[in-house]
Order: structure tokens, then sequence, then C-alpha cells
């Protein structure tokens, strides 16, 4: 069983499947539900709990569709090499940076040392990715737009040039294109859960990207390169 959250509709199908129920039965069990009307349970485990009471416990395993934003001239490498963690790639970011800063004076502090320094972990090597494909693509709220300029590229630019990082960034947007990759990875009952409480705002009446944001986990390789035979497709997103 494969949960899918690429849209509203990816996501109704592939969790009926996962509870043997269809749209309008599930649809029936979360209208009533109040995910903060329990103090003790975190809304997506109160939820979690209400449906299995009603549908039982899923039956079978499953993993996840898991939506990495990024911005490359080269996406066939990650359909050969993968999705590789921070300290894999970064000398290849350098080296494409460095010549397109040919020209801008360096100004000032990089306001982004004290955050690269808090990054000196194996927890922060990556490759990380959202769960809802709508939070990938439109980065609401406090998330981070991966397919507008990554992380890595932002660090490096105000390594580089610090406070005038901002014009190397656009020149690397200009010379890139956003895509989403979608890949297959680990998944079990707390991603089905936040996949109902996504619903379940989506029956409450809330915007998709609200519900996304607010019900949305990040997955975390852990320094380990996602596997090529892992990758499910990449898109390009729009004229970002």
């Amino acid at each position: 069983m494969i949960l899918d959250c690429s849209d509203q509709n990816t996501a109704w199908s592939t969790v009926c499947e996962i509870f043997n129920t269809d749209k309008s039965s599930l649809t029936l069990l979360l209208k009533p539900l109040n995910p903060y009307q329990d103090h003790i349970s975190r809304p997506e485990e109160y939820i979690y709990k209400e449906i299995c009471g009603a549908l039982g416990h899923p039956k079978s395993e499953i993993k996840a569709m898991w939506f990495h934003g990024t911005r490359t001239n080269n996406i066939a490498s990650f359909h050969t090499r993968g999705i590789l963690p921070k300290s894999a790639i970064k000398k290849e970011i350098e080296s494409a940076l460095i010549p397109l800063s040919s020209g801008i004076e360096k100004k000032g502090n990089n306001q982004f040392s004290m955050s690269i320094q808090g990054k000196q972990t194996p927890a922060d090597e990556g490759p990380f990715a959202f769960l809802f494909k709508e939070v990938a693509i439109h980065a609401p709220g406090f998330n981070h737009s991966y397919i507008d300029a990554p992380e890595m590229v932002e660090d490096i630019a105000g390594t580089l040039l610090g406070e005038n990082y901002g014009q190397l960034v656009m020149r690397y947007r200009s010379v890139t294109k956003p895509y989403i990759v979608t890949f297959i990875g680990e998944a079990g009952q707390h991603e089905l859960s936040l996949a109902l409480w996504y619903l379940n705002s989506i029956v409450g009446g809330d915007p998709s990207v609200e519900a996304a944001d607010r019900a949305n986990t990040c997955f975390n390789s852990n320094g380990i390169t996602i596997d090529p035979m892992r990758i499910i497709r990449s898109e390009l997103v729009g004229n970002i």
C-alpha cells in the first residue's frame, strides 16, 4: 500500500484503499471529528484512533510518496545518481556558483553563518522531502521554498558574497529550473494519521494548501542517498 498525497484526489483514493473503504463512508466518519477536542492526544492521533475504531487498523504495511523540491539545470542526474545528501553535492554546487559570482562584490557578513554552524550534524545531511506535494510547491507558512532556492545555494552564496548573496541566488535561478522529484520512502501510522488530518481539514472546508501545511511532515534520509530506482518521476514546476 502506498500513501500518495500528491493532491486531494490521490490522498482520498489511497487513504480509502489503505482502510478498505470509500470516500463517502470516510467523509461521514471524518466530518464530525474535532481534532482539538482531545486535550491529551495530538490532533492526528485522535483522528487516527477514531477512524481505526470505526474501520479497524490497516492490515497492510504502507510506504509513501515523498516530494523533494529542488532547482537544477540537470534533472537527468537525479535519475542516474539519485538524490544526494548535502555533503555529496556541496562541492558541485560550489563549483557552479563560483563562476556565477564573477563581478559581484562581497559585502558585509554572511547572515547564514550561524545557521550553517547549526547544520553541521548527521541529522542535517538529508536528503529531505515533504509528505504533501502542495507544501513542496507552495511553501506555505514557515516552510522554505526549495524550488525557489535550495538552502545550500543560499548558504554558499552567503559565504561567497555576504550581504550580496541575493544577487548570486538570482543568477543561479536564471540558469536553473524548479522541479519536484517524487520517490517512494518509508511511512507508517504517523504519516497515515497526518493524511487523515489533512482530509478532515478538507471536509471541514479548509483550503487544501492550508490543510497540507497544518498536517505536513518531512522525510529525512539522514545522509543516505535516495537510490534512483526509488524515484517515480521528476516534474518541472511552472515558471518559478
